[in-house]
């Protein structure tokens, strides 16, 4: 089989591989399509100061890193799955690049018919269900997101679709704001940080969103998310640090009495059936989402369209 690996910055090449072998309570996963995440990008980046890579050697191992994948079951050890199913599976230690992959049955869920390259956005978007349950008040009616990339838009529409009247998007790159409508967000934000606190206090009447998710991973991100957020308001910490430590602006968030909650993972057997039918069912159309499509050997093409956020990249579909 074919098998990505990362040898430097921006650097893919594929090499090849035996076909692997299942082990107890495994299956082997024939690749259909794949989808790739922000997190993704650390490893091809080759970024040694993010918390992802910081141990890693070259060459990275290979098949590091993909982990939106749909594929049918080639061998199952598993009284689950049998040779034939169709299944969203999340591979072993993130190791989704190449045309044959293993995971856990328990990181697998049955799919439906329906497109794959759809489906496959069941995975990020569980990750997203799974954030929301933890909120410990969805009474609220005044969110705001920050970072329209996929998990963003993901999230305006989730919001949305539980009732949230108003959902304010922000991101710097004002062409994604245009998706975020599609999406559900009511209001669509970029400019300074300045320029965002008093457009979303105008928003809220001057009492700031009662929930502020943190999309984007970064620091700045992050502490805006204290200024815009309503006092005993709740923050979801969503976006995958960037660094292992951040100057945090504790005093607003002390003040405000803020509940920060952190989010990095679902529970397959829960979450993943809950995304998989909002999205067949479509209760949420994740298709505005999908901007481009490369065949699997052109992954290094593909990562560094999604690296420099051009062309008005947003999902990216890699099909077997």
């Amino acid at each position: 089989m074919l098998a990505g690996r990362i040898t430097g910055p921006q650097q893919l090449e594929f090499i090849d591989l035996p076909i692997p072998q299942a082990g107890e309570s495994q299956v082997v996963v024939k690749l259909e399509v794949g989808s790739i995440c922000g997190s993704d990008l650390p490893y091809f980046l080759l970024d040694k100061a993010h918390p992802s890579v910081a141990k890693e050697e070259l060459p990275l191992r290979a098949k590091l890193s993909l982990h939106e994948l749909v594929g049918t079951i080639h061998q199952s050890r598993s009284p689950r799955f049998k040779e034939g199913d169709r299944v969203l599976a999340v591979p072993v230690n993130f190791e989704g690049l190449a045309e044959y992959f293993v995971a856990n049955d328990s990181g697998a869920v049955p799919l439906p018919s329906g497109p794959a390259e759809e489906l496959v956005l069941s995975q990020p978007l569980g990750t997203v269900v799974s954030a929301y349950f933890k909120l410990t008040n969805t009474s609220h009616k005044t969110a705001v997101v920050l970072g329209q990339g996929p998990i963003g838009q993901l999230f305006c529409a989730l919001l949305r679709h539980h009732g949230f009247a108003q959902v304010i998007a922000i991101d710097c790159l004002r062409e994604r704001l245009k998706l975020s409508a599609w999406m559900g967000a009511t209001h669509q934000l970029s400019g300074t940080g300045d320029e965002v606190k008093t457009a979303v206090s105008e928003i809220t009447n001057g009492q700031g969103a009662e929930i502020v998710i943190e999309a984007a991973g970064k620091e700045e991100s992050l502490n805006l998310s204290a200024a815009l957020l309503a006092k005993g308001g709740q923050v979801v910490v969503f976006g995958l640090p960037c660094r292992h430590y951040y100057n945090l602006a504790i005093n607003e968030f002390f003040y405000k009495e803020a509940v920060i909650i952190n989010s990095c993972g679902p529970d397959p057997q829960v979450h993943f059936p809950i995304a998989i039918d909002l999205i067949a069912r479509r209760i949420i159309d994740v298709s505005p989402l999908i901007t481009h499509r490369f065949g699997l050997i052109k992954t290094q093409e593909a990562m560094r369209l999604f690296a420099n956020r051009s062309d008005g990249v947003s999902k990216i579909i890699l099909q077997a």
